[in-house]
């Protein structure tokens, strides 16, 4: 074989090689745990905004239960977050809303998709838990959260809940459907509510469930790996590490570290 062709080869390896290993740096597992506090103090511990315009962003993406692509859910758990989740569910001041744990080739934060995420009580079409998280990957690990925790009531507030966006399950392509925008009712209940409808409405959509309130967590964390994070709320909190996917826990160097 010429040696211009042993040569291409090679290159070609090289290359390859190189590429596995980047997207192997590229790839980690993400425990996150969502809990609501219990405590009624928390309740009076500030008053908080009625007037939030919540939102879900177009490049958003869920996780995947199939285990066969990006953002494949996972069980087994890193050995600190395991341990955290076990003190939680043990703690009469705490009630776990969501619990997920999954694995991602993670993407620089302009790039990284918003995952979307919901749990705790069922109500109508919402969950008490809604929103999404983003992680992401720079110099350093990077996670932003977008969440927001409602209360239902028989008395609705002034508060608009959007739905979250789908796309059919036969669907190929990148359409977004948000029906939680611009045409819902609940949407046009916000706007009367504001005094942005025209003409306005007068009466509460039928059907739209009853908001006593809404809190928000929408905060940007710079993190490390194989450390627990919290990010806190008076009335919900987050628990997060990111860290290699434990099949390969300690192979790798942790990003961030100094």
């Amino acid at each position: 074989m010429p040696r211009i062709y042993q040569l291409c080869i090679a290159l070609l390896l090289t290359g390859l090689s190189v590429a596995a290993h980047a997207q192997a740096d590229e790839r980690y597992q993400i425990d996150l745990v969502i809990y609501a506090n219990n405590d009624p103090s928390a309740n009076s511990a500030e008053s908080w905004p009625d007037n939030l315009h919540l939102r879900y962003p177009r490049d958003w993406a869920v996780l995947d239960s199939n285990g066969d692509g990006n953002l494949s859910r996972v069980s087994d758990l890193h050995p600190n977050f395991a341990k955290a989740l076990r003190s939680l569910k043990l703690s009469s001041r705490y009630r776990i809303l969501l619990q997920e744990s999954w694995v991602q080739d993670l993407q620089p934060r302009r790039k990284a998709p918003a995952i979307l995420l919901r749990g705790g009580a069922k109500v109508g079409e919402h969950h008490e838990l809604e929103g999404y998280v983003r992680i992401a990957l720079e110099r350093y690990l990077y996670a932003e959260t977008d969440l927001w925790l409602s209360r239902f009531g028989s008395q609705g507030g002034n508060y608009y809940l959007p739905r979250q966006p789908y796309r059919p399950a036969l669907d190929t392509g990148d359409d977004f459907i948000d029906e939680s925008f611009e045409n819902s009712p609940e949407y046009a209940e916000f706007q009367r509510q504001n005094n942005l409808a025209n003409p306005p409405l007068s009466a509460p959509p039928a059907g739209a469930e009853p908001v006593e309130r809404i809190v928000a967590m929408q905060q940007q964390r710079r993190m490390r790996s194989d450390e627990l994070h919290y990010i806190d709320h008076p009335l919900f909190g987050l628990l997060i590490i990111i860290s290699k996917p434990q099949a390969s826990v300690g192979t790798g160097d942790s990003v961030g570290q100094q």
